[in-house]
């Protein structure tokens, strides 16, 4: 490592990875950004377009020495990650994820990771339906809620620098605690994605798909637009987050029965109020989107100095986890 500069492993170079590589490129902050992934080409690929500086095929290897490694890859594919790549870990290392829920990577980065690394969550709350490194870009998390998550294993210092690496590619750190974290975005991000699946088999499970095609335009496709995302990472989401996204579709059910039952009746005025209540909701979050914090304010990006600052501190010592 330069004495200025921190060495940053990614390990998965998807969509997210991607993204973060090339975010974290554009202001010079890393000494070296380390890229590792099990497909040659992708890897070949991620140096090409100025993603990571080197790729490392061999899992020690591309950890060995980090300062800070980057998980970025689908939920259940984490626990067994962490524990191939903790021996090779150095000490005062800072281990982070991007997945999309928490106690589950939490738990297993608390079994896996070695008491002299730190271990903070982190999930930035943003993404597209095409999974992929060609469709990343540096922008990706520019104004987005990033989520920072610690657990157990998480020092005052970790957390710092997740925060500091969240403000580095654009986004807006917001502290959660997992089982809320979990909770939440089970709602926002979860539930939709399997809501749109839905929508898409209840349509193409029809006698009258061929002609359903040829109908469908905007609606039907902003609706279903989640359904073409990654396969892997919506199960593993799933499976990961069951309870939660059980629980809120226990609402939508409900929710879609009570409207049922008012279209039935023919309750013009109930329709018009369940819809309207609906359209002022959701038009007051877009008014809203992205500025939870100053009205009107723009993410600014610290200056390389201040960034570099808070991302390296003092990465020779030993980081130890708080005390509980």
């Amino acid at each position: 490592m330069e004495p200025d500069r921190p060495r940053l492993t990614i390990i998965g170079l998807g969509l997210i990875g991607g993204s973060l590589g090339l975010a974290l490129k554009k202001p010079g902050i890393a000494h070296e950004i380390v890229g590792h992934t099990r497909r040659f080409e992708v890897a070949q690929r991620a140096r090409a377009m100025g993603a990571i500086d080197r790729a490392e095929w061999n899992l020690p290897a591309a950890v060995s020495g980090a300062d800070i490694v980057i998980l970025a890859v689908p939920p259940r594919a984490m626990a067994a990650l962490m524990e191939q790549m903790a021996p090779h870990l150095q000490a005062g290392a800072i281990v982070t994820d991007v997945g999309s829920t928490k106690q589950e990577i939490i738990a297993a980065a608390e079994s896996a990771l070695p008491p002299n690394v730190a271990f903070v969550g982190g999930h930035p709350m943003a993404g597209r339906e095409q999974a992929g490194l060609e469709h990343a870009e540096a922008g990706l998390f520019q104004g987005a809620t990033y989520c920072v998550v610690a657990g157990p294993r998480s020092t005052d210092r970790a957390v710092d620098v997740v925060h500091s690496l969240a403000r580095a590619v654009g986004g807006h750190p917001f502290t959660i605690d997992a089982a809320e974290h979990d909770s939440l975005v089970a709602a926002v991000s979860h539930l939709p994605f399997v809501t749109a699946a839905a929508l898409v088999r209840v349509a193409a499970g029809s006698p009258s798909w061929v002609d359903l095609q040829r109908l469908a335009a905007g609606g039907f496709r902003d609706g279903t637009r989640t359904a073409s995302g990654d396969v892997v990472m919506h199960r593993d989401i799933a499976l990961s987050n069951r309870q939660a996204i059980v629980r809120w579709l226990d609402d939508l059910v409900s929710e879609l029965q009570r409207v049922r039952a008012t279209i039935l009746d023919g309750d013009a005025g109930g329709l018009e109020a369940w819809f309207a209540e609906a359209k002022q909701e959701r038009d007051t979050w877009l008014e809203r989107r992205g500025d939870w914090t100053v009205p009107g304010a723009a993410v600014p990006m610290p200056p390389r100095g201040e960034l570099t600052d808070s991302l390296l501190g003092r990465f020779g010592r030993l980081i130890k986890p708080r005390e509980q």
